[in-house]
């Protein structure tokens, strides 16, 4: 009985559809009392203390933003670069590649992330008109990081991504290529690819969670935590 009216209410037009919809809300009966009593405590020292301590502290500052970072998709990829070097001066060394590294297949897992190459705006092999967002150079892998926020991909511009890593890895190393965009998927054509673990969708989401069980794990004193977790309130907004 249910199939049959979920199939009857997609034969529906959209307008009735939204009609139906409209009409099946429930309405919200908000008690006001409760309402004004919640706000009245708010507004108490008891409560508004500890918020003007926080803020005297900069506990509610976040650099990135401040900074102007907005949806910049060139600026926001110096940030991430910068947390993926091992030799950044957030002192982390490998820390937050490895948390990256958990969201790749598992054949990734066993590599040795010690000592490799970050660079941003790369040109592989010397290709200008190839311009990469983020390249990690191993010597087991190597990784291309695709960095959207409103953009859409170029004209065939991950398929020639593919077709540079592959000739950069060449037959020793394993590679990828992943396409960091606001819902982590990857476009139609290049389902494929995706299927055989090469081509990664990531969302901003994922990589500001691993952010902040980094920040979390981390003693209450690491400026990097706070860093790190500044930086994921502000890709989540993504």
């Amino acid at each position: 009985m249910e199939r049959q009216q979920q199939r009857e209410l997609q034969n529906l037009s959209l307008d009735r559809r939204l009609e139906l919809f409209f009409k099946d809300w429930r309405k919200v009966f908000i008690d006001y009392q409760k309402l004004k009593r919640f706000f009245t405590v708010y507004k108490s020292d008891e409560v508004q203390q500890p918020i003007r301590e926080a803020k005297k502290q900069g506990l509610h500052a976040n650099v990135w933003q401040t900074a102007g970072l907005g949806r910049d998709e060139v600026k926001n990829s110096q940030v991430l670069k910068w947390f993926l070097d091992y030799r950044g001066d957030h002192g982390r060394g490998n820390e937050f590649l490895k948390e990256l590294i958990s969201l790749l297949p598992e054949r990734f897992q066993i590599y040795n992330v010690e000592r490799y190459s970050t660079i941003a705006e790369c040109c592989p092999l010397g290709q200008q008109e190839n311009r990469i967002d983020i390249e990690i150079d191993t010597s087991q892998f190597l990784l291309f990081i695709e960095i959207k926020i409103d953009a859409t991909e170029g004209q065939d511009q991950l398929q020639r991504y593919i077709n540079l890593v592959q000739a950069k890895a060449g037959l020793t190393r394993d590679w990828a290529v992943i396409y960091l965009t606001k819902n982590g998927k990857l476009p139609v054509r290049y389902q494929d690819q995706g299927n055989q673990k090469r081509l990664i969708g990531i969302s901003w989401l994922q990589i500001s969670r691993l952010f902040y069980k980094y920040a979390k794990k981390s003693d209450v004193n690491n400026r990097s935590a706070w860093l790190a977790k500044q930086f994921a309130d502000h890709i989540k907004t993504f």
